[in-house]
């Protein structure tokens, strides 16, 4: 991977998710960058089938909880800066079997903690119109491809997702955090992932809430609403700094990543 030197940014974005992030990572950072107006400290915790409490495993690699993660304690050791945030994937706790209580519990302490940073936050709705309109060969295909040891009903998770992302709007007016409900036609027949050609407009829509642009200063030779593929390899290829593979420990130097305008990327 290309390593170039960070420039100093004067302003800070905060992602939290899952898959969503994750996959979305060519399209999101160049949009974080523009409405920003990078360089911009990038800095978060996701990583595909991420839980917001518990441990989580995808293959061999293991990753703590957001809440439990070392993101919170390297943004207290950096210095202020104007910070916007994105809480997104709030729903996959569901699958893993976690109850709305448990799941809100988890989201009230990151709420809480942002909100102490004094952050603008953006809180991305839960899919429930789209998956909805699943029928249940669909579903079935859905839960087979993503969570294959997770017995699921669909009428359960149905309620649940109705029930968090109802109550995650109401948090979110307590905080003073902006929700953005999820659009149906940001999915395919994947009800749960935003297919990649909604992408651009998904991210746009969901980061014009924190209200900044400035695309004059825009001189990126590529597109929103395409991804370089070598650019896109490397924003794929990105290593949190911990993560356990087989339980053996591994720790990657953070930043992980300079994107070509200068903002440091970090993952925890």
């Amino acid at each position: 991977m290309t390593r170039r030197d960070p420039a100093t940014p004067t302003k800070r974005a905060i992602l939290l998710g899952a898959s969503n992030i994750t996959l979305g990572l060519p399209w999101l950072i160049p949009a974080v960058e523009e409405r920003l107006a990078g360089p911009v400290d990038i800095t978060g915790a996701w990583g595909h089938g991420r839980s917001y409490g518990e441990p989580s495993s995808l293959l061999f690699r293991t990753l703590r909880g957001i809440v439990y993660s070392k993101v919170w304690k390297r943004l207290a050791e950096r210095p202020a800066l104007p910070t916007s945030a994105l809480v997104t994937d709030v729903g996959n706790d569901i699958a893993f079997g976690e109850s709305p209580d448990q799941i809100m519990e988890w989201v009230t302490t990151v709420f809480e903690r942002l909100d102490a940073m004094d952050v603008r936050t953006v809180v991305t709705g839960l899919p429930h119109a789209r998956l909805s309109e699943q029928s249940a060969t669909n579903f079935f295909i859905v839960r087979l491809l993503f969570f294959p040891e997770y017995p699921l009903r669909q009428p359960d998770i149905l309620s649940k997702v109705a029930e968090v992302n109802g109550r995650v709007e109401e948090l979110c007016e307590k905080f003073g955090n902006t929700f953005v409900p999820a659009q149906s036609e940001w999915y395919s027949l994947d009800p749960i992932h935003i297919r990649f050609r909604r992408q651009r407009t998904a991210w746009e829509e969901i980061l014009r809430h924190w209200g900044e642009h400035r695309p004059e200063i825009d001189e990126d030779p590529h597109p929103l609403h395409r991804a370089n593929p070598l650019r896109a390899m490397e924003l794929y290829t990105m290593r949190p700094e911990r993560y356990d593979i087989f339980a053996e420990k591994f720790i990657t130097t953070q930043p992980c990543y300079t994107t070509r305008r200068g903002s440091p990327i970090s993952m925890y």
